[in-house]
C-alpha cells in the first residue's frame, strides 16, 4: 500500500516547480497588490470598516441595473479570490484532497471563471470561448453519486499563473458584457428564466456555492499550506 501511495503522490507533484520557483515564491505569504484580477477587496463593494470583505445581499432580479449587477460581480469574484489568498505557497494547489474524492484546488480556481463564460455563450450574451482549452479541463467538476474519472487528480494542470491570467481575461470579458450589453440597462429590468442574464447570475450562484465548498477542502488541508487571508 505503501509503495503506491508514494507513486500516486508523485504524480501530482509534476506540476511543481516549473518555472524555477518563482511563482511558488509569489504564492508564498501575504499575496501582493497583483494577485487580485478585479476589484481589489480594499475598494471593493462590501467591504467594512475593519478592513473584511463580506457578501452583498443578491440584487432584486425584478429590478436588475448594471451597477447593481456589476457591485454583485466584483463583490462574488473578490470574495472568491480572497479565499484562494488562504493557500500558502503552490503545493496547495495542485496537491489531492486526503479523500481523493474531489479535484486538486487549481481546478476550483479556475472552474468558477469557466462557468461564467460557458453559460453567458450558452445564453447567447458571449459568441466565443476566452480559452477552449481551459473552459473544457474547468468544466466539469465531482459528482459524489457517481463514479467519476478521476484522473484529472494526477494530470498536468496549468501553473497558476496561467490560470491567474485566464481570471483576469474572463473578468474583463464579463465586465464588458454587464456594462454594453443591450439586454441590461441602468434603470433596471426583470431577470427571470428567460433572460440572457440569469446565466450571469447563475454564475454568481454557482461561484457562492465554491466559496463554501472549497472552504471544506481548505479544513482538510495540511496546516502548514494555508494561511489567513487579508480582508477575510
Amino acid at each position: 500500500g505503501g509503495i503506491d501511495a508514494k507513486a500516486h503522490k508523485e504524480d501530482w507533484m509534476i506540476n511543481l516547480g516549473r518555472d524555477s520557483g518563482r511563482i511558488n515564491e509569489w504564492l508564498t505569504g501575504p499575496r501582493s497588490y497583483e494577485w487580485y484580477t478585479g476589484v481589489h477587496p480594499s475598494q471593493c463593494p462590501g467591504v467594512c470598516s475593519d478592513g473584511a470583505l463580506r457578501s452583498l445581499p443578491l440584487p432584486n432580479l425584478a429590478t436588475v441595473t448594471r451597477k447593481a449587477a456589476r457591485e454583485y460581480f466584483d463583490n462574488s469574484w473578490a470574495l472568491y479570490e480572497v479565499m484562494f489568498a488562504g493557500l500558502n505557497g503552490e503545493e496547495p494547489f495542485y496537491r489531492p484532497p486526503v479523500h481523493g474524492l474531489r479535484h486538486p484546488q487549481i481546478f476550483y480556481y479556475g472552474h468558477t471563471p469557466c462557468l461564467y463564460i460557458n453559460k453567458l455563450r450558452v445564453s447567447g450574451v458571449l459568441e466565443k470561448p476566452v480559452n477552449a482549452y481551459f473552459e473544457s479541463i474547468f468544466e466539469v467538476g465531482v459528482d459524489e453519486m457517481l463514479w467519476d474519472d478521476m484522473h484529472k487528480n494526477d494530470m498536468v494542470w496549468p501553473t497558476v499563473a496561467e490560470v491567474h491570467e485566464y481570471r483576469k481575461q474572463v473578468y474583463e470579458t464579463v465586465v464588458e458584457a454587464i456594462e454594453t450589453h443591450p439586454s441590461l440597462s441602468d434603470d433596471g429590468v426583470l431577470v427571470n428564466q428567460e433572460h440572457p442574464f440569469w446565466a450571469l447570475f447563475m454564475g454568481f450562484e454557482h461561484e457562492r456555492i465554491h466559496l463554501e465548498t472549497s472552504s471544506v477542502l481548505f479544513r482538510e488541508t495540511p496546516l502548514h499550506l494555508v494561511q489567513t487571508p487579508h480582508h477575510w
